[in-house]
């Protein structure tokens, strides 16, 4: 990798000298397309880290056979998932040999469109050495938000052409949405849809960024680059171009968040009448661990967008602690729970997700089996 930036710059420094060295002679400028600068989307995948896409940055010197994919990387989740919950994650600026990238992608059976950069070789030559540089800078804390794919691709556009160069277009009215929403909108996955819904709130549900702020998807990311200009020319020279075509469609199962809490909701009312100790201890469990995670990553974690969750109140440890007086204590969770249910109504979409509020729904009535039974027995 050293040697590679060091001989991406030394090409750079040879192409500035010789840009100034025969200014005079039009004929020995090198031309535009002498360096090629486009954008890189990736079609979804199965994977939850994967679901909105990726966006990239690619730079080509078909002169001296370079070719390379600039990508904002983070470790694989899925290998050290204990140091995602904790914010603990890394993630750099990575350059990636291009048949490299695209085989990658290709194996996966996902699509890349690519779409070419209208920009001054001045602006793709700096570009590039903005790109080589931010190689060397130290790994960033995994932030998906503020530091994702295309928030890094737009960031670095803007580095190099100057945001006094760059103008974009009107900005719609989905741009009044906030992060959350605009993330979980664009999840097609209903397991990765809830994954969001469930864990990350707190600075996601800020409304009053920047519109620049808010492009954290890649396929908005180009809908944003297609109706920009730099230097007052358009900044996509032409539509996308597939480059490696999508191969592999993704079912996602039948089986839904809001299947499965629905079916412990039923199970809990079935229970009213049971009173099996299995179905009462065993949802209470559920959500005494899924509330533990939660606090976790509102008080502890380091990972971005975790310093508030709705899902506090409902899944709170205080009905375990009390336990031990439960006869007085659960009335007044079962009423927390429902005032809840009906406050967090017009949050559907935007804070919540019906899984959740289905969810609430089926510990409160095993809060009120439990109540009714330690009733009876008394």
């Amino acid at each position: 990798m050293q040697r590679f930036i060091t001989y991406v710059t030394l090409l750079l420094l040879l192409f500035t000298s010789n840009v100034r060295l025969y200014a005079q002679d039009n004929d020995s400028i090198p031309s535009e397309d002498f360096v090629i600068a486009s954008v890189l989307i990736a079609s979804p995948g199965e994977e939850i880290y994967s679901t909105l896409g990726h966006a990239c940055i690619r730079l080509q010197c078909p002169t001296h056979n370079l070719d390379y994919v600039f990508s904002s990387e983070s470790e694989d989740a899925t290998k050290k998932v204990i140091l995602f919950f904790a914010g603990r994650l890394k993630m750099r600026t990575a350059a990636i040999p291009t048949t490299e990238y695209l085989s990658q992608y290709s194996k996966e059976g996902r699509g890349v469109i690519e779409y070419i950069l209208n920009l001054p070789i001045k602006t793709k030559q700096r570009l590039w050495q903005q790109m080589d540089e931010r190689l060397e800078e130290p790994n960033e804390p995994y932030d998906f938000l503020n530091r994702g794919c295309a928030q890094s691709v737009l960031q670095w556009l803007e580095d190099a052409i100057g945001t006094d160069s760059l103008q974009y277009g009107t900005w719609g009215e989905k741009w009044n949405r906030s992060r959350k929403e605009i993330a979980c909108d664009n999840v097609e996955s209903p397991w990765g849809r809830s994954f969001l819904y469930c864990f990350f709130d707190g600075k996601a549900r800020t409304e009053t960024l920047s519109n620049m702020r808010k492009v954290i998807v890649p396929a908005e990311l180009i809908e944003v680059l297609q109706h920009a200009k730099a230097y007052g020319k358009p900044l996509l020279s032409k539509e996308g171009t597939t480059i490696v075509k999508q191969t592999k469609t993704i079912e996602y199962s039948w089986f839904t968040p809001l299947i499965l809490a629905i079916l412990i909701l039923i199970v809990a009312i079935i229970n009213l009448r049971l009173h099996l100790p299995v179905v009462r201890y065993g949802i209470i469990t559920m959500a005494m661990l899924l509330g533990a995670l939660i606090h976790y990553l509102v008080i502890l974690s380091d990972l971005c967008c975790t310093e508030f969750n709705w899902l506090l109140v409902p899944l709170s440890p205080l009905p375990l602690l009390l336990w031990r007086w439960k006869k007085k204590a659960l009335p007044v969770f079962i009423a927390a729970n429902i005032i809840w249910c009906i406050g967090m109504i017009p949050l559907i979409k935007i804070a919540v997700d019906w899984e959740m509020i289905a969810f609430t729904l089926a510990l409160t009535t095993t809060y009120i089996e439990t109540f009714n039974k330690n009733k009876k027995l008394n």
